[in-house]
């Protein structure tokens, strides 16, 4: 993002997404330090949720560090970055895995974090529309998301056999992720959706 020419400020997930009054406070020193805040970009999971697991091997504790720890996260950012953004026109974009569209074997938990998240940009979204807030929601290819997913079994396409994505290569960060956030960022008039950019392997109807 500094590529394309915006101030950035990066935030510690081991130092500062402990709790919501750590968020409002690393929120906020961003804030002092970029003299305000116009859009942020989510991605928040664990290493619990992007390792492999049947379902039904899940303990109760693993399930709540997988998903429900990441969750509250997502919540407390979404809450302290309302609470920074300048007003008048602002972007919140958050960032999972494509298959957070489809399911993935052994990623029920992060299948679910990342659509909760998206569920709670949609109702976000409702919300702060009305205060020119607009959040969105990215869906990546997984190994983009997270290289601990490099071989991961995904699921196939739903085409006829597996296809390539249709533009013929995977999105990088670099090479589609930026591009898009920066348009969205951009895009007064985009509010709500979710957008694969994953070349088109999974397009949403």
């Amino acid at each position: 993002m500094r590529d394309q020419g915006a101030a950035c400020q990066v935030l510690d997930a081991d130092q500062d997404f402990t709790d919501l009054a750590a968020v409002e406070a690393a929120v906020a020193r961003a804030k002092l330090a970029l003299g305000g805040i116009d859009a942020v970009v989510l991605a928040v999971g664990n290493a619990q949720s992007r390792d492999a697991q049947p379902v039904v091997a899940l303990s109760p504790e693993q399930w709540s560090s997988a998903l429900l720890a990441p969750l509250r996260t997502s919540r407390h950012c979404l809450q302290a970055v309302w609470r920074a953004l300048t007003p008048g026109s602002a972007s919140v974009v958050l960032i999972g895995p494509n298959f957070s569209l489809t399911g993935a074997g052994g990623f029920a938990a992060l299948s679910a974090l990342s659509e909760a998240q998206r569920a709670m940009m949609k109702s976000a979204a409702r919300q702060w529309g009305g205060q020119a807030i607009r959040l969105n929601w990215l869906g990546l290819d997984p190994t983009v998301f997270a290289g601990q997913l490099v071989g991961a079994a995904l699921p196939l396409s739903p085409e006829m056999g597996p296809p390539p994505p249709a533009l013929g290569f995977v999105p990088g960060i670099e090479t589609g992720v930026v591009q898009t956030i920066a348009m969205l960022v951009g895009a007064s008039a985009v509010t709500g959706a979710s957008i694969p950019v994953d070349g088109g392997v999974w397009m949403v109807p």
